[in-house]
């Protein structure tokens, strides 16, 4: 029988012939999730065979994963930060660039906290304990960004939002699993239009990654993507149709010093500047990822300085 050494770099030969990127490391994902352990474990044991029914059950991942379905849809889970969501076909793949946006508005919480807390006014900040501070995620999939904000936010409360019923779901379940469940509100609705009243003027930031795909391209993304949900990844006619509703919306849920802070395609960052400035977000900036693209904006109504 085939050890695990053989069968990885064949493997790895063979997705790489049929143009997949990082093709040791899938193989490497793929097989870990076959033998129920992990990538680290291949390795020590290289020489170890594998039996009938592990091959069989390879190369039907091997056959999905090939068919265009995503590697963490086959394996359940994405790495994410420092942590391992769930997901499902329900909810988008947690990616990389993703967590720019974290950092970001971690970084844009984190400096306005010290002079809410200064605050004396009982409203400062609203939550359900007392001078909790509370962020808004929009379109939540997954969880995982509502999930890193409360890890990294201690003194926040997170409300989370997505219009899927289903991905809400697999959220909650995320926050019960990593431990954030009583952190975290989730809602099932479109936007802000779940939120109860009193929520206006209460939230420090609003974070979201929207749908910020054009509709027109759909047709010509890779497979894996298209096999995502739509409704997570297309954003109208020119990609921005989403992020124009929350930069519309924002200003009434957020605190006066609040920010939003989006994440958007990387030939997107003027228009989304623009549409911020013409909803009264005069302060913008905009942060590039590891291979230099715009892909991060932060908007607010008042200019705010590190503390």
């Amino acid at each position: 029988m085939p050890d695990i050494k053989t069968v990885l770099t064949s493997t790895a030969v063979f997705f790489a012939g049929k143009g997949l990127d990082a093709a040791r490391l899938e193989a490497e994902v793929l097989l870990a999730h076959v033998l129920a352990t992990d990538r680290l474990h291949l390795y020590l044991m290289p020489d170890r065979p594998l039996d009938a029914e592990e091959i069989r059950k390879y190369k039907e991942v091997i056959r999905l994963r090939l068919m265009g379905t995503p590697t963490a849809y086959i394996t359940g889970k994405k790495s994410f930060l420092k942590w391992e969501f769930k997901v499902t076909p329900e909810v988008l793949v947690p990616r990389p660039e993703t967590e720019l946006l974290v950092e970001k508005a971690v970084e844009a919480a984190a400096g306005r906290i010290p002079s809410l807390a200064a605050m004396t006014a009982p409203a400062a900040c609203a939550g359900k304990d007392p001078g909790a501070c509370r962020l808004l995620d929009l379109g939540t999939g997954s969880g995982a960004v509502a999930v890193a904000l409360a890890h990294y936010l201690p003194e926040c409360l997170i409300d989370a939002v997505d219009i899927s019923p289903a991905a809400v779901a697999v959220a909650e379940e995320n926050s019960r699993l990593l431990g954030m469940e009583e952190r975290i509100t989730f809602y099932t609705g479109d936007l802000f239009s779940v939120l109860p009243e009193e929520k206006k003027d209460s939230y420090l930031g609003v974070v979201s990654n929207p749908p910020y795909i054009p509709s027109k391209a759909w047709p010509d993304l890779p497979r894996e993507v298209q096999a995502e949900p739509r409704v997570a990844l297309d954003g109208g006619e020119d990609g921005l149709k989403v992020i124009k509703d929350i930069l519309h919306q924002a200003g009434e849920y957020l605190m006066p010093a609040g920010f939003v802070a989006l994440e958007h395609g990387d030939d997107q960052p003027l228009q989304v500047a623009e549409i911020a400035r013409n909803e009264g977000f005069p302060h913008v900036c905009t942060y590039k990822d590891l291979a230099g693209r715009c892909r991060v904006t932060v908007v607010s109504r008042e200019k705010w300085e590190k503390s």
